[in-house]
Protein backbone atom coordinates (compact mmCIF):
# COMPACT_ATOMS: atom_id res chain seq x y z
CA UNK A 1 0.00 0.00 0.00
CA UNK A 2 1.24 3.56 -0.90
CA UNK A 3 1.47 6.31 2.16
CA UNK A 4 2.49 9.57 2.02
CA UNK A 5 4.78 11.76 4.64
CA UNK A 6 6.46 15.15 4.60
CA UNK A 7 9.34 16.63 6.35
CA UNK A 8 10.19 20.33 6.23
CA UNK A 9 13.89 21.30 7.65
CA UNK A 10 15.21 24.92 8.84
CA UNK A 11 17.39 26.49 4.78
CA UNK A 12 19.48 28.54 7.54
CA UNK A 13 19.43 26.90 11.20
CA UNK A 14 21.68 29.09 13.82
CA UNK A 15 25.83 29.24 13.02
CA UNK A 16 25.58 27.73 9.33
CA UNK A 17 27.41 29.91 6.71
CA UNK A 18 26.79 30.88 4.36
CA UNK A 19 22.66 32.29 4.45
CA UNK A 20 20.51 30.89 1.76
CA UNK A 21 18.18 33.78 0.59
CA UNK A 22 14.76 32.41 -0.62
CA UNK A 23 16.27 33.63 -4.32
CA UNK A 24 19.92 31.47 -4.29
CA UNK A 25 16.97 28.09 -2.73
CA UNK A 26 14.29 28.46 -5.36
CA UNK A 27 17.59 29.00 -8.26
CA UNK A 28 18.90 25.79 -6.25
CA UNK A 29 15.56 23.94 -7.50
CA UNK A 30 15.62 24.99 -10.56
CA UNK A 31 18.78 23.68 -10.43
CA UNK A 32 18.02 20.24 -9.25
CA UNK A 33 15.06 19.78 -11.74
CA UNK A 34 17.31 19.57 -14.27
CA UNK A 35 20.28 17.85 -12.64
CA UNK A 36 18.80 15.78 -9.75
CA UNK A 37 22.23 13.55 -9.04
CA UNK A 38 23.78 15.57 -6.95
CA UNK A 39 20.98 16.37 -4.78
CA UNK A 40 19.21 13.35 -4.61
CA UNK A 41 22.27 10.43 -5.24
CA UNK A 42 20.20 7.57 -5.65
CA UNK A 43 19.37 9.01 -9.35
CA UNK A 44 22.25 7.58 -11.56
CA UNK A 45 21.16 9.14 -14.98
CA UNK A 46 18.75 12.28 -16.16
CA UNK A 47 17.97 12.97 -19.62
CA UNK A 48 15.15 16.06 -20.22
CA UNK A 49 13.70 15.02 -22.72
CA UNK A 50 11.20 18.86 -22.52
CA UNK A 51 12.01 22.15 -21.21
CA UNK A 52 9.91 24.79 -22.66
CA UNK A 53 10.15 27.25 -19.19
CA UNK A 54 6.82 26.25 -18.02
CA UNK A 55 6.61 22.55 -17.84
CA UNK A 56 9.98 20.27 -17.41
CA UNK A 57 9.68 16.14 -18.07
CA UNK A 58 12.56 14.10 -17.53
CA UNK A 59 13.37 10.61 -17.75
CA UNK A 60 15.54 9.18 -14.87
CA UNK A 61 16.97 5.72 -13.45
CA UNK A 62 17.37 4.77 -9.69
CA UNK A 63 20.53 3.15 -8.85
CA UNK A 64 21.23 0.25 -10.78
CA UNK A 65 17.79 -0.62 -11.68
CA UNK A 66 17.50 -0.09 -15.54
CA UNK A 67 14.03 1.25 -15.40
CA UNK A 68 13.09 4.28 -16.82
CA UNK A 69 10.85 6.51 -14.91
CA UNK A 70 9.68 9.94 -16.46
CA UNK A 71 8.62 12.92 -14.30
CA UNK A 72 6.87 15.60 -15.65
CA UNK A 73 7.54 18.65 -13.38
CA UNK A 74 5.86 21.61 -12.53
CA UNK A 75 7.54 25.06 -10.88
CA UNK A 76 5.28 27.53 -9.40
CA UNK A 77 8.06 30.15 -8.81
CA UNK A 78 9.43 30.83 -5.94
CA UNK A 79 7.07 28.46 -3.75
CA UNK A 80 6.15 24.80 -5.34
CA UNK A 81 7.38 22.42 -7.51
CA UNK A 82 5.43 19.09 -8.42
CA UNK A 83 7.36 16.13 -9.87
CA UNK A 84 4.66 13.79 -11.31
CA UNK A 85 6.07 10.05 -11.18
CA UNK A 86 4.32 7.80 -14.12
CA UNK A 87 4.81 5.56 -11.27
CA UNK A 88 2.22 7.23 -9.57
CA UNK A 89 4.75 8.92 -6.71
CA UNK A 90 4.11 12.51 -6.51
CA UNK A 91 6.72 14.68 -4.95
CA UNK A 92 6.16 17.97 -3.29
CA UNK A 93 9.10 20.74 -3.03
CA UNK A 94 8.04 23.65 -0.93
CA UNK A 95 9.77 26.75 -0.17
CA UNK A 96 7.91 28.12 2.94
CA UNK A 97 8.40 30.28 6.22
CA UNK A 98 7.70 29.59 10.11
CA UNK A 99 6.60 31.55 12.47
CA UNK A 100 9.52 33.22 13.21
CA UNK A 101 10.18 34.39 9.57
CA UNK A 102 12.58 31.35 9.04
CA UNK A 103 13.20 30.05 5.63
CA UNK A 104 12.17 26.60 5.52
CA UNK A 105 11.77 23.49 2.93
CA UNK A 106 9.80 20.62 2.72
CA UNK A 107 9.75 17.81 0.61
CA UNK A 108 6.10 15.92 0.67
CA UNK A 109 5.47 12.62 -0.88
CA UNK A 110 2.54 11.18 -2.01
CA UNK A 111 1.28 7.38 -3.14
CA UNK A 112 4.82 6.56 -1.96
CA UNK A 113 8.46 7.51 -1.60
CA UNK A 114 11.20 6.09 -4.11
CA UNK A 115 13.52 4.15 -2.56
CA UNK A 116 11.00 2.64 0.62
CA UNK A 117 9.25 -0.51 -0.59
CA UNK A 118 5.49 0.10 -0.96
CA UNK A 119 5.12 -3.76 -0.56
CA UNK A 120 6.45 -3.19 3.74
CA UNK A 121 4.66 -1.63 6.58
CA UNK A 122 4.91 1.64 6.27
CA UNK A 123 7.88 3.25 8.57
CA UNK A 124 7.03 5.08 11.49
CA UNK A 125 7.05 8.80 11.79
CA UNK A 126 10.70 8.79 13.53
CA UNK A 127 12.26 6.58 10.74
CA UNK A 128 10.82 8.76 7.82
CA UNK A 129 11.24 11.87 9.45
CA UNK A 130 15.53 10.87 9.85
CA UNK A 131 15.57 8.76 6.25
CA UNK A 132 13.34 11.54 4.51
CA UNK A 133 15.25 14.73 6.51
CA UNK A 134 18.36 13.27 5.32
CA UNK A 135 17.10 14.32 1.34
CA UNK A 136 15.97 17.37 2.51
CA UNK A 137 18.98 18.19 4.67
CA UNK A 138 21.32 17.04 1.45
CA UNK A 139 19.80 18.92 -0.94
CA UNK A 140 20.17 22.08 1.44
CA UNK A 141 23.68 21.45 1.81
CA UNK A 142 24.41 21.46 -1.96
CA UNK A 143 22.52 24.66 -2.33
CA UNK A 144 24.71 25.83 0.36
CA UNK A 145 27.60 24.90 -1.73
CA UNK A 146 26.44 26.06 -4.84
CA UNK A 147 26.21 29.78 -3.01
CA UNK A 148 30.07 29.48 -1.58
CA UNK A 149 31.00 28.35 -4.92
CA UNK A 150 29.04 31.35 -6.52
CA UNK A 151 26.69 29.44 -9.10
CA UNK A 152 24.15 30.51 -7.27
Amino acid sequence: MAYAFAVTRPVNPPGIEPFITEEQLWKGLEYKARNPSAFVPIISSCKVTLDDGVKLVREITFGSDPEIVTEEIEAHEATIVYFEMNTGIRVTNVVSYGASDELLLTYGFANGIPGIPADKPKPNAKELNATVGKGVEGSIAVVRQMVKEGKL
